[in-house]
Order: structure tokens, then C-alpha cells, then sequence
């Protein structure tokens, strides 16, 4: 592969396809994009390439593809989807019947819906002649609304599909779904592409200011988009132009990058977005590769920082409608928190920052094969990793299990100081304190060994990885109580905890709880719902109702702002510390 002389490593290798770790989005303070060249350890993105180079890319530094998380909370809606197909046998022409091909097909949808207000998109017409003489007049008219978006030949009823997409930005979750029969034929899930041009919202929003950025970014979701759409065409023996419409989620960078929407508005204050009402746009004008004249759907949103995957979140848990105080969380990058009350629905969002995602965490990674995902404390220190086999690192329900674990084993203390070994109580496991080490001047618990691990070196957790926990873990907890005060409430009062998302259904809530992530809530009120965002773009994507439905809680949903409010500084102050012991 021949790259210009001077591009970056980083870019020669987004060029060949290797997703490399660029948790900063190439600025060079993450450390994460190391690579060998000529036995050197260089950062890729601050590296040019000068000649002719064999680069060799780690197994830490690649982006893995990670343990995505597809399912989400079930809920059948009601199938009454924005598209559907009408089979009609139409009059033939004769001297006698001079009627256009559009004015019969009009006729005969008149007689079998009763309707007469039927408008024939031009896409339709084009097709229209061939697909009524070469199937004997017998035609399959594609309906949205009151148009004709396509003509077909024959009696393609029984081939109806929709995808329904959760875009977030980590990863890209598709369905595949019979809108005849509400059935998901498929489900495809992979690595959002974006992440070559970092991993949180800024650093993207920072790159589609960049001349060429915008139209980059939207190309790879889209690439993206429609890789995945093979993919559950292939699953489901199902041809691509038989998928009529796409209906996405994501956050609000995510829904503007997705339509080419510039999105540098969102990184300012007062982060206004371009749009919040849902949209509709053309397939065939956003490159998606569904039936040309299909539709894609993005949802509404509720303010710069709230998307349309909160909505999701906010239909498909029908937070709205429970009795008592309901709160979901959406934990990554940023934290997303409704709060329900009396029929009000609160929702904000916190910058929790990418720890929790294993990024700025000294041996974080995402929860691909080879991370620490659980971690528990007895008369030694007890791990298991994804995949099995060696650690490489730990990801984000691994970090919380060993905070979690280590505050109990009082290796760790409520401030969030990390013990030294001489500090630990004769009478805690001689195997566990003797993990407390000094590396580079800087205290760490040893999680794996040397010989455990897949680096080679010990997997540990440092006290700046505690840190990070901390001010993660405060922001998320001062937004929900914000929130909670906004009703009058408390957490005694919360009859539901909903936790959304890869994070929220891996971690275990009594470490969620014993970190302070969560307010004294008992465990049985803590739901794990999976990817519920995917689970509320599939019922808009299968309902009418539901989509109203959706568009009325974008409207709704009361945004609270945090940034500049002396009450959330106060609390996330209070909640740095983690819950004593007791």
C-alpha cells in the first residue's frame, strides 16, 4: 500500500483498513496507538511515514471488535408499520380503455382500499409498464402513506423488511425485521468505524470541522449502515431491495453525522443542535442500501446532548408509564439519565468521561476477548476474562467489579486512596495486599500477573485509574440526583432502576451500588435492559403508534442542563468519595 510522505502511520493505517485505539482522536495524549517500527515503539498518529516501513501494529493497540451487546428489552408493537404493499390486479388497456398505466393503478387501489387519494411517486412510474406486462397486470403496489414508492411485478406481499439501527458511538447494532409478521429475521452488530477519528463525540465533532471531515465521518456510519445490511440480508435469505425502510438511533452527534448534518454547533454552548424533530430522508440520497426508493427514519432527539437513542430508550422501557419514581441510565462516554415521575419524564446528560469504556485507564480496553470483565476478592484476587485465556486489560464492568471489590477488601479507602502494602491490616489475605506495588511511583493493585497476562506484564489497577472511576461515577450520580430533586423525589422512593446499554447489562449492580454509581436502591429494583435503544428504533420502525409515540416524548421530555448549575457541582463534589464501609 503507498501512502504520501508525511501522512501519519495513524492515517496510512485507516487507509489499509486497521483500526487502530485513538482514544484522543490523534492528538497524541493517550499513548494508545503504539506501534514497532524498525523496533522502535512509536505513537502512529504523531509518526509521518518518510519511506518505504513494515510496521508492526500490537494486539493492544488494535481496536478490537468488541462484545456487543444486541438484544434488548422485549416488547411486541403492534405491527402497523409506516410502509406496507398491496397486491391488485389492474384493468387491461384497450381501444376502448385509454386510461395511463398510473390512472388503472390508481383505479384498482380505489376499489381494494376504498381510498382515492393515491399519488404515484416518479420512481414508481418508471417502473410501472414493465412490472404490469410482464406479470400479466398482476402488481404489488409499495405504499408509504398515500404514494405509489414502488411498482412491482407480481404478488411480493410476503416480502416485506425493515432494519432498525442503533448507531451508537462504539458500535452499530441492526436488526433485520418482517414488517408483515413483526418477526426480527437477523441481528448484526460491529465496531463503528468512526472510532479511527477518536472515540468520544468531540474529537469527531472536532474532525467534521477539518476540510473533508464531515463528508468522512458520514461515509464510514454509512459504509457502516450498509456493511451490516448485507450482512442480515445474507442471515435472513433476504434481498437488499426487499428492505423498504431504516429507522436509526443514536446520540445527536451520531444522528447528524449519520445525515451529513454539520454538528461543530454541538461541541459550543449553548451545543444546539441542527435538528431535533425526527427525519425523514431518501435512501437512495444518503447511499443507504436498502430498495432505492426506501426511506430511512432518524428519531427525534430532546436537546443538543439528549438523541434520539434516549427516546429510544425512554419508548422502549415505557419509563412514562409505571407507577412511582423509574429512572434509566445509559452509561459510556456520556452518561444519559431519564428520570420519571406522575407522568414528567426529566432527562439529562452528564460527561462521565470514556473510563467506563476503558479509555484513560492505564490497561483499559473494551469488553472484547481478552478483557477482565469480573473481579471478586477472597482469599485472593479472582478474574474473569472474556474469551478466557490470558488478560490483556480490563474493561469497563471489570473496572467497576475491582473498585467495588477492593473498597470491601479495604484495600481501598472511601476517599478513594489507594492502600500501600505496609498500610494493610495484618489480618487481610497475606495473596491480596502482597498485589500492592510501587510502579513508576505510582501505588497499583496487581489484578493478573506477568505470567496471566497477554502484555507480558502484570494487568494492574493504578491510583489514577481510581481517580478516573471517581470523577466517572460522580458526574453520572449528581445528574440523576438533580434529576431526582427536580420531582421532589428521593431514592428511597425509586420503585425501577433501568440500565441501558453493553455497560449497564454487564456490570453487576451490587458493585454499581457499592461504588455509589447508584443510590441505596435494593438490588431487585436494578433491571438490566440490554440494548434498549435498538429495542425502541424496532418498535418505531414496526409502528405507526409507536413512532407518534416517540415524536410526542422528544416533545415532552423536560431537558435539564447541568453545565453552569451550582446544585450539580455540589453533588458531584459530595459523590467523589465512594460509599464507607458499613
Amino acid at each position: 500500500m503507498r501512502v504520501a510522505a508525511g501522512a501519519t502511520l495513524l492515517e496510512a493505517a485507516q487507509r489499509a483498513g486497521v483500526v487502530l485505539n485513538t482514544a484522543c482522536g490523534g492528538a497524541g495524549r493517550c499513548g494508545k496507538c503504539a506501534v514497532e517500527v524498525a523496533g522502535r515503539r512509536v505513537l502512529a498518529c504523531q509518526t509521518a511515514v518518510q519511506g518505504d516501513a513494515a510496521v508492526l501494529v500490537p494486539e493492544g493497540t488494535r481496536f478490537f471488535e468488541q462484545k456487543i451487546l444486541e438484544e434488548g428489552i422485549s416488547r411486541q408493537a403492534a405491527v402497523e408499520p409506516a410502509v406496507a404493499k398491496r397486491f391488485v390486479r389492474v384493468a387491461r388497456p384497450s381501444l376502448q380503455d385509454l386510461r395511463s398505466d398510473a390512472q388503472r393503478l390508481q383505479a384498482a387501489l380505489k376499489e381494494a382500499t376504498g381510498r382515492d387519494d393515491w399519488t404515484i411517486a416518479a420512481a414508481a412510474l418508471r417502473e410501472l409498464p414493465q412490472a404490469l406486462r410482464t406479470s400479466a397486470f398482476g402488481v404489488t403496489a409499495v405504499l408509504r402513506g398515500e404514494q405509489v414508492i414502488a411498482a412491482e411485478g407480481g404478488d411480493t406481499t410476503a416480502e416485506l423488511y425493515g432494519v432498525a439501527v442503533d448507531v451508537g458511538t462504539t458500535t452499530v447494532v441492526a436488526s433485520l425485521v418482517d414488517l408483515g409478521t413483526g418477526r426480527t429475521a437477523a441481528t448484526a452488530s460491529m465496531t463503528n468505524p468512526q472510532a479511527a477519528f477518536g472515540d468520544d463525540v468531540i474529537s469527531r465533532i472536532h474532525h467534521s470541522e477539518r476540510e473533508g471531515g464531515l463528508a468522512a465521518l458520514q461515509e464510514r456510519v454509512v459504509g457502516c449502515v450498509n456493511e451490516l445490511v448485507a450482512r442480515l440480508c445474507g442471515q435472513g435469505q433476504v434481498a437488499a431491495g426487499r428492505v423498504y425502510e431504516l429507522v436509526a438511533a443514536g446520540n445527536a452527534t451520531m444522528q447528524h453525522l449519520l445525515l451529513g448534518v454539520p454538528a461543530g454547533q454541538l461541541a459550543q454552548a449553548p451545543y444546539v443542535g441542527a435538528f431535533s424533530a425526527g427525519v425523514n430522508a431518501a435512501a437512495r440520497e444518503l447511499g443507504v442500501a436498502i430498495h432505492p426508493a426506501g426511506n430511512v427514519y432518524v428519531l427525534p432527539g430532546v436537546a443538543g446532548h439528549v438523541g434520539g437513542d434516549t427516546v429510544a430508550v425512554a419508548l422502549a422501557t415505557a419509563i412514562r408509564q409505571g407507577q412511582g419514581v423509574a429512572l434509566a441510565l445509559d452509561v459510556g462516554t456520556n452518561g444519559e439519565v431519564l428520570a420519571a415521575a406522575g407522568g414528567r419524564v426529566l432527562a439529562c446528560s452528564t460527561a462521565a468521561g470514556p473510563a467506563f469504556e476503558g479509555a484513560r485507564i492505564r490497561h483499559g480496553m473494551r469488553g472484547a476477548t481478552g478483557a477482565i470483565e469480573r473481579v471478586r476478592i477472597a482469599a485472593d484476587v479472582e478474574i474473569e476474562v472474556i474469551g478466557g485465556g490470558p488478560a490483556a486489560g480490563i474493561c469497563g464492568s471489570g473496572l467497576i467489579d475491582a473498585v467495588a471489590a477492593l473498597l470491601e477488601a479495604g484495600v481501598l479507602e472511601a476517599s478513594g486512596r489507594l492502600l500501600a502494602a505496609g498500610e494493610v491490616p495484618p489480618s487481610g489475605p497475606e495473596a491480596v495486599w502482597r498485589r500492592l506495588v510501587l510502579r513508576d511511583g505510582q501505588k497499583e493493585f496487581v489484578l493478573a500477573e506477568a505470567e496471566r497476562s497477554r502484555r507480558g506484564e502484570p494487568i494492574a489497577l493504578s491510583q489514577q485509574d481510581v481517580r478516573e472511576v471517581q470523577l466517572g461515577k460522580a458526574a453520572i450520580r449528581a445528574g440523576t440526583e438533580v434529576l431526582l430533586e427536580e420531582l421532589g423525589a428521593n431514592w428511597r422512593q425509586v420503585e425501577r432502576v433501568y440500565l441501558a446499554g453493553a455497560f449497564g447489562n454487564y456490570v453487576r449492580p451490587a458493585s454499581a451500588v457499592r461504588l455509589g454509581l447508584l443510590g441505596p436502591v435494593g438490588l431487585e429494583r436494578i433491571v438490566p435492559v440490554g440494548n434498549a435503544a435498538g429495542a425502541g428504533a424496532r418498535e418505531v420502525l414496526l409502528s405507526r403508534s409507536a413512532r407518534r409515540l416517540a415524536e410526542r416524548l422528544a416533545r415532552e421530555i423536560e431537558y435539564v442542563e447541568l453545565a453552569g448549575r451550582t446544585r450539580f457541582e455540589e453533588l458531584f463534589q459530595k459523590n467523589l468519595s465512594f460509599p464507607p464501609n458499613g
